[in-house]
């Protein structure tokens, strides 16, 4: 029966110049693929819950129950508490989204599971549309169709620099000049 199996699909984790540091996010988004069922090779050591041996010789230790308290924002659920209690006002500020739909401490658990769950219901990604927001631009000034505005510096060319420090160094030779003169 285990040879009629199909392998799961094997890929590698590239991080490129992401900071490998323990408990990173990375990591969970890494725990996440594994258990979708990718091969990814790799160790705990970077998870969090994971302890490393305090002398050589003694066992390491992973605690998966730490980890699975992270991925269910036990860490989120303590800061906001913590928050709620010593700052109310930076608590509103910052859970404004979740204030609103009524989200605190206890129920962040849930909202995770329930996530979970729909994921698995239906994985298929589904971009969200378009916003048909268009932009015009005079000069530094972008005016978008919704009503905001931005200022933006344009982008100048080489000849363009190049001419702008040729005239910076003739005006500050004029000015040499200027006061050898007096």
């Amino acid at each position: 029966d285990e040879e009629n199996d199909q392998r799961p699909f094997k890929c590698i984790l590239d991080v490129g110049l992401q900071t490998t540091a323990v408990g990173h996010r990375m990591w969970g988004a890494l725990k996440g693929a594994v258990d979708g069922g990718l091969h990814i090779p790799h160790t705990n050591k970077k998870f969090p819950g994971f302890k490393p041996a305090e002398e050589k010789g003694q066992e390491s230790e992973y605690d998966a129950e730490a980890h699975k308290e992270k991925i269910f924002g036990g860490h989120v659920k303590e800061y906001m508490e913590m928050l709620e209690e010593e700052d109310p006002t930076k608590y509103e500020a910052h859970f404004a989204k979740f204030i609103a739909e009524d989200i605190n401490g206890e129920k962040l658990e849930e909202m995770y599971t329930e996530a979970h769950e729909k994921i698995r219901e239906d994985p298929e990604f589904e971009p969200a549309e378009k916003k048909d927001i268009t932009h015009t631009r005079s000069e530094e000034q972008i005016t978008s169709s919704d009503g905001t505005e931005h200022v933006r510096c344009k982008k100048i060319t080489l000849e363009q620099r190049r001419a702008k420090v040729a005239e910076k160094i003739a005006a500050a030779q004029a000015k040499l000049m200027e006061e050898d003169d007096d």
